[in-house]
């Protein structure tokens, strides 16, 4: 039986897809130490950034967009990034696995073979959009930040009680950078 070039195709981009979810796992099982959170943003005007609010524990909203930037390191904090990454690991494993099905398939048609490999691909480049963008975040000193873009869209959690306006602007300045993402499509969140 003779694979024709169509076959090496989706193999190869199943095994490309294998790989981005290893390497976004290992990835975001090393913690990077946190670093001095101040950074300075050049002379580029970029309009005002937007946080979004977030809830606090008796459900009023609190708004996110306050001068400091202290960077939070306790437990529920650091217990919800481990979670979310775990969340997320295990859709994208869930959708992989779909996706492999349809791709190893007979039965499969051509055009579902097609569209599962472009959402291979799809997946396998948010993984490492998302990966660049999170290591990127830490490296200015928010020791825990989670990154997740789909439908052209990004949005961030980072651990911090709030967020500076010049922070804010430079987590969109590297989201845009890494994905092309337009600043209007990408929502940052404070998690406390």
């Amino acid at each position: 039986m003779t694979m024709g070039k169509r076959q090496l195709v989706l193999a190869a981009l199943v095994v490309a897809l294998g790989a981005a979810v290893y390497l976004n796992w290992t990835f975001n099982n090393n913690l990077l130490p946190a670093t001095n959170a101040a950074t300075s943003v050049s002379d580029r005007e970029y309009g005002q950034a937007q946080l979004a609010d977030t809830p606090d524990v008796s459900g009023s909203s609190k708004a996110t967009s306050s001068a400091s930037s202290s960077v939070k390191t306790n437990a529920p904090v650091s217990t919800y990034f481990s979670e979310a990454i775990v969340s997320r690991q295990k859709a994208r494993d869930t959708a992989t696995e779909l996706l492999e099905k349809t791709l190893t398939s007979a039965k499969s048609s051509d055009t579902a073979k097609k569209e599962a490999a472009l959402q291979s691909a799809l997946i396998a480049k948010n993984i490492i959009q998302e990966n660049s963008i999170e290591n990127l975040i830490k490296a200015k000193g928010f020791a825990n930040c989670i990154v997740f873009i789909e439908n052209s869209e990004c949005s961030v959690v980072i651990g911090a009680d709030s967020l500076s306006q010049d922070n804010a602007i430079v987590v969109k300045d590297i989201v845009s950078g890494q994905s092309g993402i337009s600043y209007d499509k990408i929502k940052i969140i404070a998690n406390k």
